[in-house]
């Protein structure tokens, strides 16, 4: 079986590591070049525990990656203390070792001379069908270093729909990932989106910035395959609409993929499996960012939907959380 991997980001190089694991020797992977500092794009740093296991399937040691984990596992969203397995590991490293040299071609991929196509472009999603109802949120996010160490810590966007966030990226917390993401097609300056997230920090020096976009769309298992071209990862859409996690579920998408070769009901199906609960986390979310009131229902799967991305919000302490999220929409308006 010839392959191309279209997208060397966390999901295409984990993909890219599999085959080589498994003895596949007719795989190309291709990118874009990326001029900016890290060369990840977007540069999201946060994991959970299920990453420990994916890392090892990949004959990688995960402790090898982690750069800040959470002081007693917990974090804050507003002001409330949360419970959380969220934390920082070292993509770009990561990226890197799973790729081990490998020759990364920077051209387009001509679908018709490969058996598969694995399209890992991301939000692109440049080689498997458009989405119908596709919904995109826009990413603005900084590198920083901090003269007051700072924790974990999750907060809504004020003026628009959205949620901000502030994650330590070393263990004392002087050197912190911050950013925000609201609803793509705006037109609010980047630190507007941010300033409830640099309003708490006291900032040292920048030491990069980038923007990106993220698909908040949840999956469409009916094009997730088309002909010999697979989508995976933010490709199929597999990223946390209420979180805005992907690594992991990259890399999971990933390891079912190679696990289904030659077999695309089975791996549309155990995606349907592993991933059907982000169909309706997805529908609640669209809810919010265009601006409409949440029903309880819709709270309930954002909730789930946190808990999935390793973020753990009581029951009690959801009216909390509610009361920003109401402040935010009303702002909104």
């Amino acid at each position: 079986m010839s392959i191309a991997i279209a997208g060397a980001g966390v999901a295409g190089s984990y993909i890219h590591r599999l085959l080589s694991v498994r003895g596949y020797r007719s795989v190309e992977i291709f990118d874009v070049e990326h001029r900016i500092a890290c060369g990840i794009h977007p540069c999201g740093y946060g994991v959970d525990r299920s990453f420990d296991a994916l890392v090892r399937i990949a004959g990688l040691d995960p402790a090898d990656y982690v750069l800040h984990v959470p002081p007693r596992l917990l974090a804050r969203v507003e002001s409330v203390a949360v419970r959380t397995s969220v934390f920082m590991i070292d993509k770009p490293r990561l990226v890197r070792e799973l790729l081990a040299g490998a020759g990364v071609r920077h051209e387009p991929v001509d679908v018709g001379r490969y058996d598969l196509v694995i399209d890992a472009t991301g939000v692109a999603r440049a080689y498997a069908p458009p989405l119908p109802d596709d919904l995109k949120a826009r990413v603005v996010q900084w590198r920083v270093r901090v003269r007051k160490p700072v924790g974990t810590t999750f907060m809504a966007t004020r003026r628009l729909p959205g949620y901000a966030w502030i994650m330590p990226l070393d263990e004392v917390g002087s050197e912190v990932h911050v950013g925000a993401g609201c609803r793509a097609g705006t037109g609010s300056p980047a630190r507007e989106l941010t300033h409830p997230a640099f309003r708490r920090l006291d900032v040292e020096r920048v030491v990069c910035a980038c923007g990106a976009h993220i698909r908040l769309s949840g999956p469409d298992f009916a094009r997730i395959v088309h002909e010999n071209v697979w989508a995976v990862g933010e490709a199929a859409g597999l990223v946390g609409p209420a979180s805005g996690a992907g690594n992991v579920y990259a890399m999971t998408s990933g390891l079912r993929l190679v696990e289904h070769l030659g077999d695309a009901p089975g791996y549309v199906e155990a995606l349907r499996k592993a991933f059907v609960e982000l169909v309706p986390e997805a529908a609640a979310v669209r809810k919010v960012v265009l601006g409409r009131l949440p029903t309880v229902r819709d709270l309930v799967h954002i909730r789930r939907g946190w808990a999935r991305a390793g973020v753990f919000v009581s029951w009690h302490e959801m009216p909390r959380v509610l009361l920003a999220m109401g402040r935010a929409f009303v702002e909104a308006r």
